[in-house]
């Protein structure tokens, strides 16, 4: 009486099947994630501000650093964008070095905020200020 001897051919194809669809997943896994997980590479400018006010009248100067092309950047007092009410206006005003804005509100500023305004519409702030 002979033993029969079970056959195993079937198996290895199995497994190295298997092995293959797992590589295929892992690949386009990693390509999805590469693909759709794109970083922000815009820059953000570094700049340095003075900000002062006396009274109800606000005060940023630029004291170095980058500067801010004309209608690149925004000016929000107490939360709201006041940024057409600083002179020069700061829709036709580069911010460089040495260049003063100034606003003069209603009522005492809580708080100032400069932002830059990136390519795709973003806004980063820059420096923000809270008065007493």
């Amino acid at each position: 009486m002979r033993e029969s001897i079970p056959r195993e051919n079937g198996v290895s194809e199995m497994i190295g099947a298997l092995l293959l669809v797992a590589v295929i997943s892992l690949a386009v896994s990693i390509a999805g994630v590469t693909i759709l997980s794109s970083v922000n590479t815009s820059q953000v400018p570094a700049v340095t501000f003075s900000l002062a006010n006396e009274s109800k009248n606000v005060t940023i100067v630029h004291t170095g650093g980058d500067p801010l092309p004309a209608g690149s950047y925004r000016i929000y007092v107490d939360g709201k964008d006041q940024t057409v009410s600083f002179s020069p206006t700061p829709s036709a005003t580069p911010f460089q070095t040495g260049t003063t804005l100034r606003y003069a509100g209603d009522s005492l500023p809580r708080d100032v905020m400069v932002v830059s305004l990136g390519a795709d519409g973003r806004e980063t702030m820059l420096v923000q200020k809270f008065f007493s």
